[in-house]
């Protein structure tokens, strides 16, 4: 998994049905979607960083929207040997929360990047932020031997995993505030 781009790894969880319906939306074949997507993981990790960045508050709702995807194991008893599938349905709680407020500045990046219409970037960026935040829980999960990700580092644990460079630190009054800020949090 680690030789693995996280481009890559969420290609391979969207799958060939998926890629085609991001396609149709796009409407482009499916080498073109393929290449969008690619081009449109990196900004979607970016506006989570930065999400993740912005405040104590929205740390603490990225670390439990990544907590709540990480895979569960598999149920012991009755149930044994059915998989259980986080995001299986988003219907509601942190991770629906973290993807409304995400989808935004993740359809500008993307719009920006890739030169698609905000429409677009915007149905584009929803449809992918799960699948990211899927992606991001399972390498976290393994990364820190199955347990989940705390508010004070989800920004830069998803930075790490997704090759996004963090904000450099300011220098002057802004960058002591900066520091202030970052002593508060913890």
């Amino acid at each position: 998994m680690r030789g693995r781009s996280l481009a890559d790894e969420v290609l391979k969880r969207l799958g060939d049905d998926r890629l085609n319906k991001i396609a149709g939306v796009l409407g482009v074949d499916d080498a073109a979607a393929r290449k969008i997507v690619q081009e449109s993981v990196t900004p979607i990790a970016s506006a989570l960083v930065e999400d993740a960045e912005r405040n104590k508050t929205e740390a603490t709702r990225v670390a439990g929207a990544i907590n709540e995807a990480m895979p569960v194991a598999a149920p012991a008893g009755p149930r044994a040997g059915k998989a259980v599938l986080p995001l299986a349905g988003i219907k509601g709680g942190i991770l629906a929360l973290v993807i409304r407020r995400a989808a935004g500045p993740a359809a500008r990046r993307i719009a920006k990047k890739t030169g698609l219409p905000a429409h677009v970037a915007i149905t584009l960026a929803e449809t992918l932020l799960p699948v990211i935040i899927a992606v991001l829980a399972k390498r976290l999960k393994a990364r820190g031997a199955g347990k989940g990700v705390g508010a004070v580092d989800v920004g830069g644990a998803i930075a790490t995993e997704a090759s996004v460079p963090l904000r450099a630190p300011r220098g002057g009054l802004g960058g002591l505030v900066d520091r202030v800020t970052g002593i508060l949090r913890r």
